[in-house]
């Protein structure tokens, strides 16, 4: 199983010029605990950063400033893990563990973003694999006993 078979398809996007309290209200809108920051570069859209909403706490208590008055790029992870959608399970559970996070953007071989990669999704994923090989095991369990 690889990575974009998994990966949530509809990652929400802010750009990088965007205010924070504009990212807030997307993020709150949409009901997701990070928004992965765009920007443009040689005319295409590629992953800038990944601001999370611990992000946008952290920000409003270390500065005395409206959300408003502060930028998303002034508070985003820059350069974020980004995940290849055809890396496998194993691999992206590896690049997570290595650099403490719980998710990254998915991108395909040209880098456009494709979608974002939670543990949530790895663990749906495991757990899905788990119950299929349960499945296996029952199964052969009552052809030996019947």
């Amino acid at each position: 199983m690889n990575v974009g078979a998994i990966a949530s398809k509809q990652a929400v996007t802010v750009p990088v010029g965007a205010s924070l309290e504009e990212a807030a209200k997307q993020m709150l809108q949409c009901s997701v605990g990070a928004v992965v920051v765009t920007d443009n570069a040689d005319g295409r859209t590629v992953v800038a950063g990944i601001l999370t909403d611990r992000d946008i706490v952290r920000a409003r208590l270390e500065h005395s400033s409206s959300l408003a008055a502060l930028n998303v790029a002034d508070v985003m992870t820059r350069a974020p893990l980004v995940i290849d959608a055809g890396d496998s399970l194993a691999g992206a559970i590896r690049h997570l563990q290595a650099r403490s996070v719980r998710r990254a953007p998915v991108i395909d071989r040209d880098g456009r973003l494709l979608g974002l990669i939670s543990t949530d999704d790895v663990l749906g994923a495991i757990a899905t694999e788990l119950a299929g090989l349960a499945q296996l095991v029952a199964q052969q369990g009552r052809r030996r006993d019947g």
